[in-house]
């Protein structure tokens, strides 16, 4: 499956290859990765068939006490204030890590570098995370979609990359019911109000998730305002419940 099944010519991959068998694919896989140790992405040290060798892995940011609306540090991992006052429209968000070193240093070589092999661990981390939450997950993937001149620069929707592998990790399927309706400036440099006006009614979704539980699946949720975005078109569109996974977790300022 490409990153944009829609956009075929602005993805990496070409029509018609044959694919194997999701299970199948991930025992030839972890084959060649015994057969052929690896060193860690970070250190360099041996790291057996894991990209990250176990004490880099053990030294990631934590996220520690979270709110488990929006996953920014609340003391007893209880809904912080803010979510209180004005409540996302998503209904729990999920984070592996903290936006710091050096997972930042792993979602830029990933989003920016072309790393596409950096999927595998950041995917493994955020399905770390749902099995530690306990809760019974959700019934539907979804990727957040990459605007289309973006997609053309980069070659791949990164968010669609985590996701494939986590759907075999969590055992959630990844489904195709979400849509950017228009393309948004880069959210980067811009408020807290410029970010939710730039994404405002720029996503829509397919009336086939309606009555079901959905989670969004991304990259590294900052101000929460894209997210927000994508939920109210699933709440719209019938979802019952919005959940919102990402690799990272940017701290206020």
């Amino acid at each position: 499956m490409l990153s944009n099944v829609r956009m075929m010519k602005f993805d990496i991959g070409s029509a018609g290859v044959t694919r194997w068998p999701a299970p199948l694919a991930a025992r030839v896989r972890a084959a060649l990765q015994s057969a052929l140790p690896q060193a860690c992405v970070l250190c360099r040290a041996p790291s057996g068939n894991a990209m990250i060798c176990a004490p880099c892995n053990a030294g990631m940011p934590s996220l520690g006490a979270a709110c488990p609306r929006c996953a920014l540090a609340s003391p007893g991992s209880v809904i912080c204030g803010s979510c209180i006052a004005t409540t996302p429209p998503f209904d729990a968000a999920l984070a592996a890590w903290r936006y710091a070193f050096p997972a930042d240093q792993l979602l830029q070589a990933f989003k920016y570098g072309g790393r596409l092999a950096l999927a595998e661990p950041l995917a493994r981390a955020i399905a770390g995370a749902v099995i530690a939450r306990g809760a019974p997950p959700p019934e539907r993937l979804l990727a957040m979609p990459l605007a289309r001149h973006r997609q053309r620069e980069r070659g791949f929707n990164h968010a669609h990359e985590i996701a494939r592998r986590l759907s075999a990790y969590v055992h959630v399927p990844l489904v195709h019911d979400l849509r950017r309706t228009r393309d948004a400036p880069p959210q980067a440099g811009l408020t807290l109000r410029e970010r939710r006006r730039n994404v405002r009614g720029a996503f829509e979704a397919n009336a086939r998730i309606a009555g079901r539980a959905v989670a969004i699946v991304d990259d590294v949720m900052t101000t929460g305002a894209t997210l927000s975005a994508a939920a109210l078109a699933l709440r719209k569109a019938g979802a019952i419940r919005v959940e919102a996974w990402v690799v990272a977790r940017t701290p206020p300022p």
